[in-house]
């Protein structure tokens, strides 16, 4: 999980066939990715819709938000959240 939240953007909205080298793919175009998490039901293993990813420094979790501009927000809690889909 992420040590530094200020450095972390949520990728919400994930389709869950998105695979992890996918995302992970498109999240290095705006840097360092130190760790990437995509949480997972307990039950099913199946992953729940979203995922967690850790940039090297804040300013390069700031890029990836303007990056992905159209596909990122920043929501009411000051989370960067991006929303990816796989087709």
């Amino acid at each position: 999980m992420a040590r530094n939240p200020a450095c972390s953007v949520y990728v919400g909205n994930l389709d869950e066939k998105v695979p992890e080298r996918v995302l992970y793919e498109i999240l290095i175009q705006a840097g360092h990715v130190v760790d990437l998490h995509i949480p997972c039901d307990k039950e099913t293993g199946r992953p729940k819709g979203f995922a967690f990813a850790e940039y090297e420094t804040e300013a390069v979790a700031q890029y990836a938000v303007r990056l992905f501009s159209g596909l990122v927000r920043l929501n009411a809690f000051r989370t960067r959240q991006a929303v990816i889909k796989w087709q």
